[in-house]
């Protein structure tokens, strides 16, 4: 097994994800969909960067020639389910803001009445 600085970058990284997950939770937002999949990308990229030749196996269960193939396959089906999410969660934040303005603007109304 030999470890480049890729790995050590990876490790890294997802000691990043992993305290930026610690870090939501511990400052009350306890968001627990992000907390999750900090979690899930941060453990994913410090098991990669521990066992680099997992990619291998991986290649030669997909069925693919080199391990490169394997790693962006993976790569970008997290990318997938990332932004999936992130899109879902920006569409639903959008609604809420949507639905506030709708209560602010009923409230400034009603207190222009009120001050009539």
């Amino acid at each position: 097994m030999d470890f480049t600085v890729v790995n050590l970058l990876a490790l890294l990284v997802g000691i990043g994800f992993l305290a930026n997950g610690y870090f939501l939770v511990k400052s009350g937002r306890e968001a627990l969909a992000l907390f999750v999949m900090s979690l899930i990308v941060g453990a994913g990229l410090m098991f990669v960067a521990i066992f680099p030749n997992v990619f291998e196996v991986l290649a030669t269960v997909l069925g693919l020639e080199w391990k490169a193939r394997a790693i962006l396959v993976v790569s970008n089906l997290t990318l997938f389910v990332l932004v999936t999410y992130l899109v879902n969660r920006i569409g639903k934040l959008y609604d809420r803001l949507s639905r506030l303005n709708e209560e602010v603007s009923l409230l400034r109304s009603e207190l222009e009445e009120l001050d009539e």
